[in-house]
C-alpha cells in the first residue's frame, strides 16, 4: 500500500493554503507530520492494526486534524491528504449526501473533540471502498 510522505503532505498543504511548501516546512512540526503519516500503517504482532483502506484514511485524517503538525489549515489539509491516500491506493471516495458542508462539519467536529475516532472510522467506511 502506498503511503504519503512529509513532502507529499507539504505539497498538499501548499495547494490548500497557498503557502510555498518550503515555507511550510520551516514552520511545520515535521516529526509530528511524519508520525501522523505512518500511523495508518501501524502493525501489531506483524499484522496491520488498520487493515481496511477506509480505516487507514480515518486514522490519517484524525492524526493530522488532532496532532496539528502545520501552523494553520490542519483540518482542510487532513481531508485532502486523506483523499490523496485513497486515490493513490486505488480506492473509491463516495461523497456524502451533505456534500462539502457535511465533510467540513465532520472534520471540524473531530478537531473539536465532538466526534470520536471510532465515529470517524465508521463514517469513513461508508465513504471509502477499495476497488
Amino acid at each position: 500500500m502506498e503511503r504519503l510522505t512529509v513532502e507529499d503532505l507539504l505539497l498538499v498543504a501548499e495547494a490548500v493554503l497557498g503557502v510555498p511548501a518550503e515555507q511550510l516546512a520551516r514552520e511545520a512540526r515535521l516529526a509530528t507530520a511524519a508520525a501522523a503519516l505512518t500511523a495508518p500503517f501501524a502493525t501489531a504482532r506483524g499484522r496491520p492494526r488498520h487493515p481496511l483502506l477506509a480505516d487507514k484514511a480515518a486514522v490519517l485524517c484524525a492524526r493530522l486534524a488532532l496532532d496539528r503538525p502545520l501552523p494553520r489549515g490542519n483540518e482542510a489539509v487532513a481531508l485532502l491528504a486523506t483523499l490523496e491516500l485513497v486515490e493513490r491506493n486505488h480506492g473509491v471516495w463516495t461523497p456524502p449526501p451533505g456534500g462539502q458542508d457535511e465533510i467540513a462539519a465532520i472534520v471540524e467536529r473531530l478537531a473539536a473533540g465532538e466526534l470520536s475516532q471510532d465515529e470517524l472510522r465508521a463514517w469513513m467506511r461508508t465513504r471509502v471502498r477499495s476497488r
